[in-house]
């Protein structure tokens, strides 16, 4: 996971596909049947609109709570206005997407827009090797609403916009979320939140002990939710981050991460985890969840968008969150990223100005209150949930994020070439969440060493990208790692980059 943001909820459902690596058992047949079951027939965006007559736009997402809200909010209104263009939506589970995406990648068949769920790149490395084309002269993102949100390295490349921010930076996905009809039969009063690690186990343990259901979810069979875990619960035991910004060094073996490992570990010893966890995705686990199989699940905003959509029975029971648990009393906040783009345009689209006109259309107030109300992340402008037709418990969880998540430094805003030496790095393996699996099932594993092993592991990819971007001619070290005037419990403005 890339510590400057992730792409919005690119938490996929299995391990990805590295950037430079295809789906070496994918045969021929696999490939038609994947394209088949994404596209309806395999052909190309481009195919249909030279044989229909009519433009037609390809969209694939993973954003199960947004179906609704797209259609009503955005493609219809803007097919009525367009009556040339019709727009045909894909949404897959994470996982199934970025293997779509892989195999329409190798075939020619990309859809025209798309996010970037279950790709394991920076956005940087994917607009590096052509998937992408820029949307900034088709649309004018510099009077948009998010225009102040949309950053060098981020979302605008050589003087290019290709992607913008729909969605709030301040955000976390280790949000407890919790049933309130299974935590009252065991006794336990909602309002009484779990501050520290012990409290929530306590917690998930008289659960398991007064219910038939079990304490937590933990769906293992997703490495990266396992490492934003990781990673989330590391920041409230006093890491700053996969980075210490002060310094631009990696810390993965430090103390912190080690405690948070620990603790998960525990979980799983007290046999507080739902023994099925290994098998799970999070979309399994939200399914059992909603079943009432479990009363706690550590998971992201959209959660309760998804179960809206899916089981609003469930939702009126009665479901809550709480904020993310620390070991001690200390409050120690999250730190995440700028937000990154969320849909980007494919290079090979024939429909590129519709695509980003629909893009900015996705900026406007208007547009960003119904995403507010489709619970799904935070929108980029954050005020749209004040006003919304959200659930108490959303409204809860986004004025959590207010005391809980501080906005860390992104080295591509602070250096100009820093974006090169992201693109150019390569996915280092095992990472966090692939160590936290292999414990997970059992295998005995001394884990601070094997975090010593991917920190050591991941600075010398960085040493070595730097090294083929500075023989390149780039002019970047790794001070474009380090911000000394960082401070963990603040956000770090736009101006903080000057200054530093």
């Amino acid at each position: 996971m890339n510590t400057s943001q992730t792409t919005a909820r690119g938490i996929p459902g299995m391990a990805p596909i590295g950037r430079r690596q295809f789906l070496g058992a994918t045969g021929a047949g696999s490939l038609a049947a994947v394209l088949a079951s994404c596209t309806g027939g395999g052909q190309s965006s481009e195919e249909e609109t030279e044989g229909g007559g009519d433009g037609t736009l390809q969209w694939w997402d993973q954003f199960r709570p947004l179906t609704q809200m797209l259609e009503q909010d955005l493609f219809d209104p803007y097919m009525q206005d367009n009556p040339g263009i019709t727009i045909e939506r894909r949404e897959l589970a994470a996982a199934d997407l970025g293997q779509a995406l892989q195999v329409a990648r190798r075939s020619n068949q990309l859809p025209d827009v798309h996010s970037l769920a279950g790709l394991d790149a920076a956005p940087a490395a994917l607009v590096s090797e052509g998937w992408f084309q820029p949307i900034s002269d088709f649309a004018d993102f510099a009077s948009s609403p998010v225009a102040d949100q949309i950053f060098d390295g981020l979302h605008r490349f050589n003087g290019d916009v290709y992607a913008v921010p729909l969605f709030s930076s301040r955000q976390h996905a280790t949000i407890p979320w919790y049933n309130a009809e299974l935590l009252e039969q065991a006794g336990v009063d909602p309002d009484d939140e779990p501050v520290t690690w012990d409290d929530l186990r306590a917690v998930a343990r008289q659960v398991r002990d007064n219910t038939d259901a079990h304490g937590i979810f933990l769906p293992a069979q997703n490495p990266n939710y396992l490492n934003a875990i990781v990673v989330q619960l590391a920041m409230t035991a006093g890491a700053p981050g996969e980075i210490d910004w002060r310094t631009g060094e990696y810390v993965q073996d430090s103390d912190p991460f080690v405690q948070a490992f620990e603790f998960l570990l525990s979980l799983q010893q007290d046999e507080l985890i739902h023994p099925s966890s290994p098998a799970m995705i999070p979309r399994d686990a939200t399914a059992r969840w909603a079943a009432g199989e479990g009363a706690i699940y550590p998971w992201g905003p959209w959660f309760i968008g998804d179960l809206a959509s899916e089981s609003p029975d469930v939702v009126e029971r009665g479901l809550g969150c709480w904020s993310i648990p620390r070991p001690d009393s200390e409050m120690r906040s999250v730190r995440s990223g700028p937000a990154g783009g969320v849909f980007w345009v494919s290079t090979d689209s024939a429909q590129p100005e519709a695509a980003a006109e629909l893009l900015l259309r996705m900026t406007q107030e208007d547009f960003q209150a119904a995403l507010a109300t489709a619970m799904d992340q935070p929108p980029a402008l954050l005020d749209a949930v004040e006003t919304a037709d959200v659930h108490p418990a959303y409204r809860d969880m986004v004025a959590r994020f207010a005391e809980d998540v501080r906005i860390a430094p992104a080295p591509e805003i602070g250096h100009p070439e820093a974006w090169r030496v992201l693109a150019e790095m390569r996915p280092v393996e095992p990472g966090i969440g692939t160590i936290l699996q292999s414990a997970l099932s059992g295998e005995d594993l001394d884990v601070a060493a094997e975090l010593r092993t991917y920190r050591e592991a991941m600075s010398a990819e960085r040493e070595r990208a730097l090294e083929v971007v500075q023989g390149e001619g780039a002019e970047v070290d790794q001070d474009a790692w380090v911000f000394g005037n960082w401070d963990p419990e603040s956000d770090y403005a736009i101006e903080d980059y000057d200054a530093r």
